[in-house]
């Protein structure tokens, strides 16, 4: 929030009350007409520095040092009263020095230079002149451009200062919670911010202060340098002190000539001494106590001890708020929702978050809890855009919000990385829309690989409280998280979180890219475990087919066999190839492979054939036509299939249909010409198997069928020589279809037809599979 114009000059506080008022001293309207003098858990502000007490020394010794350096930075632990110090101690006695003294306070948030040219508009919302004007509506033109780069920093930075140079006054700019620039804002962009610092240093009349919690004080000497740190820093300690603490308690009910009890003041300096970072918490039980206070007796020991004490003093203030959640089961999940919003993970320790409160607006129930918390004191409003928690302290001791935190303290801190990350490289994007590839920064080397994206997505869907959505094309979590999540995620996250399985698949829906590029993304997706459906196993183990319906009532005439006609029934036939993995399933299973019941009629070797090219996502080779049987009988047994299909191979008009696309009878499966791009034959120069699925353009229009040309042949159940024999047993050839990588165009045509002995393997045969009903 920023304070404008002069700030006032400090009250006379010759006599501080020491003593306590007794009965009867004021009067009883008085008491019950006043407004409350006491904070609560919120930040004194210089408008209510006659309220402020127990910290002249201090305040004292800030404005000497401001004298001497004209910047100061306040280190030290929460809860030490830093903010309270500078604004109601610092601020009207600089005033008073200079006459008049402007005052603007901002928070370094996660974007330095964004926030102060905020808060400098608003500090400054009309102009006395025409130059003050044209600087007023350069920093507005400033601000209203969107995305951060360097150019965008360069001209709000230029903007800030020349608006500052035409203040009339000596002014106070006081950068509070300002470990927030090593806790939010990017490196590089903190870095860059120390120069527009340095430039503020340089302005005459312009006092700087810096409020910082005492676990960045390392961060802070690197940042300012050391030397302009040890001259700056003024180290402030916990109120420990009794004259001090009676000072704090009993001055502003004084002030407003409401008693305080002995009895009362005697406990809380016990308690205050017994609790560490007591300072919030003896703010937040004052303010309690004189919102209950007595008419005669004001502040009692009785309210007190109802209340609970000090160490209960947040619980007893949260009392309200915990019944209104509890009565409505949606504001349970409400509370999580905001919470996400409003707290982060530093170092492991928990801390406070500033959060756009227009977004937390648009959800019914989180808004209702906003201005339940906010009439508690238990949240603030840095500015007229954001809120956030009154202070750290109710990390600590609101047992919900406590315990909340701990329980997704590890998804908190993910997403503080990520959010770090993604704004260091959003900037270098932008840079290299501007510039030719050749001078462009290195950004693709900033983005996330999927075994870092995946845990922050999984993090952000924990944090959302939301239900992943179900995804037909994928089986990977960090997929499933990332759909439900995208739409809500903003620009820089967005593009940063994209998945790379995902930015992977788009190369392949272009011709241009090149074969090696394809078989590249093949092994990235196993290297990362391919998150297709279709590719890999179900969480039972056993292979996870994609089916592809298909249409029945076609005619298929064989190349060569102009007299046969073969009718096509409705089928499913698998997406891809068998892969590895899934053929794995069968190979490596108790009763698998090894087991005689899958090989009746049927050749069984002693060993498979070798795991050649043996990727998990790589379709399965050396496989014996009778080895492909065996696994659709294996399969078919764990799947318990009782209805009227089967699972088994196509036959070859089956396989033929699905190419050509039914009845437009292509030649390949995407058209009438060869495309070398389209397919991993002979001409892509692999000289291997790839992953499956490599070449989507290569499929029937309108189908998501994939390979049926090249990489791998695939059988299917018919013999060669009579096709209508789909029998098992006997040693006659059985058919071949779609070509692989080791043949020419010629032989990766839908109609052309191959045979191979059932029992013979080879480094480039495989096969899918259909579930049909049973042959006749």
């Amino acid at each position: 929030m920023t304070h404008s114009a002069a700030a006032p000059p400090p009250a006379s506080k010759a006599s501080k009350p020491t003593a306590v008022f007794g009965k009867g001293q004021a009067d009883n309207r008085a008491l019950a007409s006043a407004v409350n003098p006491y904070p609560g858990l919120a930040a004194f502000t210089p408008e209510a520095h006659r309220l402020f007490f127990g910290r002249d020394e201090d305040s004292e010794r800030i404005v000497g040092r401001l004298a001497e350096s004209r910047l100061i930075s306040v280190v030290g632990r929460s809860g030490t009263g830093k903010s309270s110090l500078v604004a109601a101690g610092v601020v009207p006695r600089l005033a008073a020095l200079h006459g008049q003294l402007g005052y603007l306070r901002c928070e370094p948030q996660g974007s330095p230079f964004r926030q102060l040219a905020e808060a400098l508009c608003r500090e400054f919302p009309v102009a006395d002149t025409a130059a003050d004007q044209q600087a007023i509506d350069r920093l507005r033109r400033a601000l209203a451009e969107t995305g951060e780069s360097r150019a965008s920093e360069d001209r709000l930075t230029a903007a800030s200062i020349d608006l500052l140079r035409q203040r009339k006054h000596p002014m106070l700019l006081l950068f509070d919670q300002f470990e927030e620039l090593f806790t939010h804002t990017p490196t590089t962009c903190a870095r860059r911010f120390r120069k527009l610092f340095g430039s503020l240093l340089d302005m005459e009349g312009l006092f700087l202060a810096l409020t910082l919690r005492s676990e960045f004080t390392v961060r802070l000497m690197e940042w300012l340098g050391e030397d302009l740190f040890r001259a700056s820093l003024v180290s402030l300690e916990a109120v420990t002190g009794e004259e001090q603490l009676q000072a704090i308690i009993n001055g502003p009910a004084q002030a407003c000539g409401v008693p305080v009890q002995a009895e009362l003041l005697a406990t809380l300096l016990v308690a205050a001494g017994a609790t560490r970072g007591a300072l919030p918490l003896i703010a937040l039980t004052l303010e309690r106590l004189f919102e209950q206070r007595d008419a005669e007796q004001g502040l009692t020991l009785q309210a007190y001890e109802r209340m609970g004490g000090l160490a209960s003093i947040v619980d007893s203030a949260a009392a309200g708020i915990e019944r209104l959640i509890d009565s409505e089961p949606a504001l349970e999940l409400a509370c999580a929702r905001l919470f996400a919003e409003l707290a982060t993970v530093v170092d492991e320790v928990p801390t406070r978050r500033t959060a756009e409160i227009a977004p937390l607006r648009a959800d019914r129930q989180i808004s209702r809890l906003v201005d339940a918390l906010r009439g508690q004191g238990f949240l603030s409003d840095p500015d007229d855009q954001h809120v956030e928690l009154a202070h750290e302290t109710l990390l600590i001791h609101w047992p919900r919000l406590r315990q909340w935190c701990g329980r997704y303290r590890d998804s908190l801190a993910l997403r503080r990385q990520a959010k770090m990350a993604a704004r260091e490289w959003w900037p270098l994007v932008a840079q290299a829309a501007a510039l030719t590839p050749g001078d462009r920064p290195g950004s693709d080397s900033l983005l996330w690989g999927w075994q870092r994206q995946k845990p922050v997505l999984l993090a952000l869907l924990d944090l959302s409280h939301r239900l992943p959505l179900a995804d037909p094309d994928f089986c990977d979590p960090g997929i499933a998280a990332w759909r439900t999540l995208a739409a809500s995620l903003d620009k820089t996250l967005h593009r940063f979180l994209r998945p790379e399985p995902l930015l992977l698949l788009d190369e392949l829906a272009s011709d241009k890219t090149p074969h090696h590029r394809r078989e590249e993304i093949g092994l990235r997706l196993n290297q990362m475990g391919d998150p297709r459906r279709g590719v890999g196993l179900t969480s039972a183990g056993l292979p996870d087919i994609v089916w592809i319906d298909i249409a029945g009532g076609g005619e298929v005439t064989l190349e060569g066999r102009a007299t046969e006609v073969f009718v096509v029934k409705p089928l499913r036939i698998s997406r891809y190839p068998i892969t590895w993995q899934q053929y794995g399933a069968f190979l490596s299973a108790e009763d698998g492979y090894h087991d005689r019941r899958w090989w009746r009629k049927l050749v069984q070797r002693k060993q498979p054939g070798d795991t050649r090219w043996g990727f998990q996502n790589h379709p399965a080779i050396n496989i014996a036509w009778s080895d492909a049987v065996a696994f659709c009988r294996w399969l078919s047994e764990h799947w318990q299939l009782t209805g009227p299909e089967t699972l088994r191979l196509p036959t070859e008009w089956e396989w033929q249909w699905v190419a050509q696309g039914g009845v437009m009878k292509r030649k390949y499966p995407w058209g009438s010409d060869w495309n070398p791009a389209r397919a991993n034959s002979h001409e892509s120069g692999t000289s291997r198997t790839m992953a499956v699925g490599m070449y989507p353009l290569g499929a029937p229009d309108g189908e998501l069928l994939a390979d049926l040309a090249g990489n791998v042949w695939e059988w299917c159940l018919n013999e060669y020589d009579h096709p209508a024999n789909t029998q098992i047993g006997g040693d006659i050839s059985r058919t071949l279809r779609g070509g692989s990588w080791l043949d020419f165009p010629g032989d990766l045509r839908t109609g052309k037809r191959e045979e191979f002995s059932p029992d013979d393997r080879d480094g480039d045969i495989g096969f899918r599979v259909v579930l049909a009903p049973p042959l006749e």
